[in-house]
């Protein structure tokens, strides 16, 4: 028996989440998971690529942040690091009560003031169940929005990275591309929370990526049909 698959988005706003008081703070930063935190004993860490315009600010903020217990740079490169955090004792880790569902994180990164949940389910009562969750524990949770899924999410033909895709996908759909521009690099940068200049080139960034795979891709092809 086939299941329609659901996919909700959820903004979490909250300081008892992980790094809740720091993304709430006036900061020119993206943060998005890395991957599921991870308990051991009394201990969980969680991994987070960060882009920002002063990386000592956001370190400054990590330091006051009373959800951190500990943080260390895993790996920098260019605009970006990757962080291991120490979730504090007693901070709510939203992403077990997901998996206590069999459901599929697909997404959590930074807003404007806390978290953009992104989840995978067959079941709306698990929605449910976490707006409850959140409730309980007194942290700010909206549905933004919930749809059934009718092709494979996260999947695509060239891999590139959250946010380089976030990015590419915001000014495709409101006419950046078209001839003429339907949207400005401004208006780009301002729902992104980032200043025009930071905009543009993390929008470079991600195009050559995208190209960049392409050409590669077509020129691989062609050797291995002339063999």
């Amino acid at each position: 028996m086939n299941q329609s698959t659901i996919i909700a988005e959820l903004d979490v706003a909250s300081s008892r989440v992980v790094l809740g008081p720091t993304l709430a703070s006036d900061l020119d930063v993206t943060v998005y998971a890395e991957r599921l935190p991870v308990s051991h004993e009394d201990s969980t860490w969680f991994h987070v690529t960060v882009l920002a315009a002063d990386f000592g600010a956001f370190e400054d903020a990590l330091e006051s942040d009373p959800t951190v217990a500990d943080s260390e740079v895993f790996a920098a490169y260019g605009d970006r690091r990757t962080y291991r955090l120490t979730i504090a004792p007693d901070v709510p880790v939203m992403t077990e009560h997901v998996a206590s569902f069999g459901d599929e994180l697909l997404d959590l990164r930074s807003t404007d003031d806390g978290w953009r949940v992104r989840i995978r389910t067959t079941d709306r009562a698990s929605i449910r169940a976490f707006l409850e969750f959140c409730a309980d524990q007194d942290i700010d949770c909206r549905l933004a929005r919930v749809f059934e899924a009718s092709e494979p999410v996260g999947e695509m033909p060239v891999p590139v990275e959250r946010d380089a895709f976030e990015i590419l996908a915001a000014a495709f759909e409101t006419g950046y591309f078209e001839v003429p521009r339907e949207t400005s690099l401004a208006e780009l940068a301002e729902h992104f929370g980032v200043s025009e200049s930071t905009m543009s080139v993390r929008l470079r960034r991600a195009l050559g990526h995208v190209v960049g795979s392409l050409v590669s891709g077509d020129a691989s092809t062609d050797s291995s049909e002339t063999v």
